[in-house]
C-alpha cells in the first residue's frame, strides 16, 4: 500500500499526539498513589483510555488495517475469503466449522493452532447451559455433565418454559449435546501446534477447522481457541488483517456476540452474501449491522462493504441484473452502506482463473469475479476514509480524556500553599479524630444491639442459672450421716429419747446460713463471668476503633489507655459483686426461711407465711400462678391451691339455685350473701388465716430421723425448683444486667460525641484523643515530607493537565 505524503505526515501527528497522551496518562497513573489527583473510578477511566490509544498506535504505525469478513457459510464466506488473498487455505462450505475467528495476516505460509484449557472451556460450556437456563449452571461442567442429563431437562422445557424451548430448539441445545459427545475427544491443554507449507491445505492442518468426518466429528474445531494463518499471498494487502468470522451461521448467541465484538474492532467489514439465490438482506444480517456501533461511537454501517457472491448461480444474465440491483436498493433502503461499495462477482471464478483452485467453473453467461474490485476499493478505503474514520475514533477517546481533566480541574486548586505542612498536619488529626469518633460511636452502638439481642435470645443467666445448680455443687441434700452428726451436737437429755424436733430445727439453722451464702456466691460468680466477658468485648471495641484492628502495632499500648478511659468514665456504674444483693436479698430471702429455716406444718413456718404472705404470692405469679407454690411452702405439696377455689364454686353453686328461685327477694339476698363471703374469703387476712388453718389441719411434723431426713430434702428440692422458675423470674437478671450495660455504653457514646463545654466526661475523652491521636498519626506525621513531595507533584500535574494540548 502507497500513502501519500500528506497522509504520512497526518499520520505521524497522530502518532505524536497520542504518544504525548500516554506518556501524561502513565505519570498520571504511577504518581496516583502519592498525589490522589485521580478518583479510582477516573483511574479505571483513564486505563480504559490508555488502552485504546496504544491499540490506535499499533494501527498507525503498523498501517495495520483489520477486515472483518462476515456472512453465511452457504453464500460462500470461506471462499471469498480465500480470493481475497489469493489462497485456498480455508475450508468452504459445506465442511467448515464455525466455531472460532480465524486470524489471516501476510507472512511465511504457517499456521498456529492454540487450545483452550479446560477451565476455559469450562466457562464456554457454562454460558451456552445459561442460555437456556440450566440450574445451577456455574458449578456444572462438560466433564461430569450426561448426555441424558441434559436431553431430560431440555425436553421438559418444551412443557414448563415453551418459549425458552423454541428459541433454543436445534440450536444452542444441539451444540451443548455436540460438545457431550465429543468431550472425550477434545483436546483442551491449553498448548499450542504449528503447521507449515504444504500442511496448511491438508487434513492434519484443515480438520481444526473443518472438523473430521465430514463434519459429523467436531471435536477438534470446539478445542480451538484461536487460529492464526501468516500466507504469502496477502502481498496485495500485506498490511491486512483479515478476520474469518463465525457468527450468522452459527446456532446460539454466544458466537452472534463474539461476532458483534469482532465488528466493532474490525476497521472494515465485508458482509458475503448469495446474490445469485438470495440477493435480498436478511433479518439477522441487518440487526446487526444496524443495531451496533463500536465503543467509540462509530456505526456499524460507516465501515461496510457488500460482496455479492456466487452470481454465476443466477438463473440467465436478466436475473443476474436484477439480483444485483436487488441487493443494491436493500443496502440503500436499509441505509446500512453506499451504492459503491457494494460489489458482485463469483470467488469461485476468481480462484478458477488464477488457477488456484483447480476444479472446473462454468456459466451460461457473462460475469466478472469482483475479487479486484472491491480489492481496490479496500486499498482507497484504507489510504483515505479508513484513516477518517480512525481519527474519529481518536478524537472519541480524546474528548473523554478531556472531559476527565475537565471534571479534575473543577474541583482542584492549583495554587501552591506555603504554610502547606502546618495545615497538613493540622488536617490529618482533624481527619483522624472525626473517623475514630465517628467509629467509637458507631462500632460501640452496634455492640450494644448485639449484647442485647444476645442476652435476650439466650436467655443467658436463665438458662446459665439453671445449669448450674443442676449440675454444679449447690444446694445438696443431706444424708442419715448428716443427722447422726448433728444428733451428736444438740443431744444433751439423759434419757434415751431423741429431740427430733431439736435435731430438724439444727439442721435447717446449719444449712440455711450455707445456702443463703452459696446462693449468692452463684449469682454472683455467674455475673462476674459475664461481665468479664462483656467488659473485655467493651475494650476491645473501643480499641479497635481507633487503631482499626487486632493486628495493629499500637494495639496493646491503645488498649491500656482504653481501659483507663472506660474506667474513669464508667466507674460509678459498672458492673461490681454487690450490684445484685439488694435483688437476691429482696426476692429470696422470703423463700429460704420458710423452706429452710422452719420445719414443715411448724407454727414458725405458718408464722413466717402469714407475716410475708403478699410476697409469696407474687413469688406464685411468677412460678405458675396457681398456688402450687404456697402449697409448697406450706405443705410441702407441689399440687395446686384448690380451698379458694372450692370456696368460689360452693358460692357459685349457690348463686345459681338462688336464681332458679320463683321469689326475687330471695335471688338478691343470697346472691348478695354469697358475694359478700367471697370478699370476706379472698380480702381478709382472718379469712387467708382460716383458710391456711384449713390447709394445716390434721397435718403433723416429723417424729423419725428418717421423717426428718425426707422432709428436708423435700424442700431442698423444691427450693431449688422455685429459685430455678419464680425467683429468677422475678428478679429478671437479663434486665437488671443489660440496663446496667446499656447505661455504660451511653455514657461512653455521650463522652465522645458531646461538646466538652458542657459535658466533663467529654473533656476527659477530649484530653485521651488529644494523647492518642498523636500516636495513631505518628507514622503519617513522620512522613510528611513525602506527603510534601506527593503535594507538590500533585500541583504539577495539575498545571501540565490544566495546559496540556489535545
Amino acid at each position: 500500500m502507497k500513502n501519500s505524503v500528506e497522509f504520512e505526515l497526518a499520520k505521524q501527528e497522530e502518532i505524536n499526539k497520542l504518544e504525548k497522551q500516554n506518556e501524561f496518562l502513565e505519570k498520571l497513573k504511577d504518581g496516583n498513589t502519592k498525589t490522589n489527583v485521580l478518583s479510582q473510578e477516573q483511574l479505571q477511566e483513564i486505563e480504559i483510555i490508555s488502552s485504546k490509544n496504544n491499540v490506535y498506535l499499533k494501527k498507525l504505525k503498523s498501517n495495520e488495517f483489520e477486515i472483518a469478513i462476515v456472512g453465511l457459510e452457504k453464500a460462500g464466506k470461506s471462499t471469498f475469503a480465500n480470493a481475497l488473498i489469493d489462497s485456498s487455505i480455508l475450508p468452504s462450505a459445506p465442511e467448515r466449522c464455525t466455531f472460532t475467528s480465524t486470524r489471516l495476516v501476510s507472512g511465511t505460509d504457517k499456521a498456529i493452532v492454540e487450545f483452550y484449557t479446560e477451565s476455559e472451556f469450562d466457562d464456554i460450556f457454562q454460558q451456552l447451559l445459561k442460555e437456556v437456563e440450566y440450574p445451577e449452571y456455574d458449578k456444572a461442567s462438560y466433564k461430569t455433565l450426561s448426555l441424558d442429563e441434559f436431553s431430560n431437562f431440555f425436553s421438559s422445557l418444551e412443557g414448563t418454559h415453551p418459549h425458552l424451548y423454541k428459541n433454543h430448539l436445534g440450536k444452542t441445545d444441539k451444540e451443548i449435546e455436540d460438545i457431550l459427545k465429543s468431550k472425550n475427544k477434545l483436546i483442551l491443554d491449553g498448548s499450542s501446534k504449528e503447521f507449515s507449507g504444504s500442511e496448511l491445505t491438508e487434513d492434519i492442518f484443515q480438520a481444526y477447522i473443518k472438523g473430521e468426518n465430514s463434519g459429523d466429528d467436531t471435536s477438534k474445531p470446539r478445542s480451538v481457541k484461536r487460529i492464526e494463518i501468516e500466507s504469502s499471498n496477502l502481498k496485495q494487502l500485506e498490511s491486512a488483517v483479515i478476520y474469518d468470522v463465525p457468527g450468522f451461521d452459527s446456532p446460539t448467541k454466544i458466537h452472534e456476540r463474539q461476532t458483534i465484538e469482532r465488528l466493532k474492532n474490525a476497521d472494515a467489514i465485508i458482509l458475503v452474501t448469495n446474490v445469485g439465490r438470495n440477493p435480498s438482506l436478511t433479518g439477522t444480517q441487518l440487526n446487526i449491522i444496524t443495531n451496533n456501533a463500536d465503543d467509540d461511537g462509530i456505526s456499524l454501517r460507516d465501515k461496510l462493504f457488500v460482496f455479492g457472491n456466487q452470481l454465476d448461480t443466477a438463473n440467465n444474465l436478466n436475473e443476474s441484473e436484477k439480483n444485483t440491483g436487488t441487493l443494491i436498493k436493500d443496502v440503500e433502503k436499509y441505509k446500512i452502506g453506499e451504492k459503491k461499495r457494494v460489489f458482485v462477482g463469483s470467488a469461485k471464478k476468481y480462484l478458477v482463473d488464477q488457477e488456484i483452485d483447480l476444479g472446473e467453473f462454468s456459466t451460461s453467461f457473462e460475469i466478472q469475479a469482483g475479487i479486484q474490485d472491491i480489492r481496490a476499493e479496500l486499498i482507497n478505503y484504507y489510504e483515505n476514509e479508513r484513516f477518517e474514520i480512525l481519527k474519529r475514533r481518536i478524537d472519541t477517546n480524546k474528548r473523554a480524556l478531556k472531559n476527565i481533566f475537565i471534571s479534575v480541574l473543577k474541583d482542584a486548586d492549583i495554587d501552591i500553599d506555603p504554610d502547606f505542612e502546618e495545615h497538613e498536619k493540622i488536617r490529618i488529626n482533624i481527619e483522624s479524630s472525626k473517623q475514630i469518633t465517628f467509629n467509637l460511636k458507631d462500632n460501640l452502638e452496634k455492640l450494644k444491639g448485639t449484647l442485647k439481642n444476645e442476652i435476650w435470645t439466650e436467655k443467658y443467666f436463665s438458662n446459665k442459672f439453671r445449669d448450674d445448680i443442676d449440675t454444679s455443687n449447690y444446694f445438696n441434700e443431706i444424708d442419715i450421716d448428716y443427722i447422726q452428726k448433728i444428733k451428736l451436737t444438740v443431744d444433751d437429755s439423759l434419757t434415751l429419747d431423741t429431740p427430733i424436733q431439736k435435731i430438724n430445727q439444727s439442721i435447717r439453722q446449719s444449712i440455711h446460713k450455707r445456702f443463703l451464702v452459696e446462693f449468692s456466691d452463684l449469682i454472683l460468680s455467674m455475673t462476674d463471668q459475664k461481665s468479664d466477658d462483656v467488659q473485655l468485648r467493651i475494650l476491645r471495641t473501643f480499641t479497635t476503633s481507633i487503631v482499626g484492628s487486632e493486628n495493629s502495632q499500637l494495639f496493646d499500648e491503645v488498649e491500656k489507655e482504653s481501659e483507663d478511659i472506660i474506667h474513669k468514665l464508667t466507674s460509678d456504674i459498672g458492673h461490681n459483686s454487690g450490684r445484685f444483693s439488694y435483688l437476691i436479698e429482696r426476692f429470696s430471702r422470703d423463700i429460704f426461711d420458710i423452706l429452710i429455716s422452719y420445719p414443715l406444718f411448724s407454727h414458725d413456718r405458718k408464722n413466717k407465711f402469714i407475716e410475708a404472705e403478699k410476697e409469696f404470692y407474687s413469688l406464685d405469679s411468677h412460678y405458675a400462678g396457681t398456688g402450687s407454690l404456697i402449697n409448697m411452702a406450706l405443705t410441702g405439696e407441689g399440687q395446686k391451691l384448690t380451698f379458694g377455689l372450692n370456696t368460689l364454686l360452693n358460692q357459685m353453686k349457690k348463686i345459681q339455685r338462688a336464681l332458679k328461685s320463683p321469689n326475687p327477694l330471695d335471688k338478691i339476698k343470697v346472691i348478695v350473701e354469697s358475694l359478700d363471703s367471697l370478699m370476706d374469703t379472698t380480702s381478709s387476712s382472718q379469712g387467708m388465716s382460716c383458710n391456711i388453718n384449713e390447709l394445716l389441719k390434721d397435718k403433723i411434723t416429723s417424729e423419725t430421723e428418717e421423717q426428718v431426713l425426707d422432709e428436708i430434702n423435700h424442700d431442698i428440692k423444691n427450693l431449688k425448683d422455685i429459685l430455678k422458675v419464680a425467683v429468677m423470674s422475678a428478679i429478671n437478671m437479663e434486665l437488671v444486667y443489660l440496663n446496667s450495660v446499656d447505661k455504660q455504653i451511653k455514657i461512653l457514646v455521650d463522652a465522645v460525641q458531646s461538646p466538652a463545654t458542657i459535658d466533663s466526661n467529654a473533656k476527659v475523652f477530649n484530653t485521651f484523643m488529644s494523647k492518642i491521636v498523636s500516636k495513631i498519626n505518628a507514622k503519617e506525621l513522620s512522613n510528611i515530607n513525602a506527603k510534601i513531595e506527593g503535594y507538590k507533584l500533585q500541583k504539577a500535574f495539575l498545571q501540565e493537565m490544566k495546559e496540556f494540548e489535545f
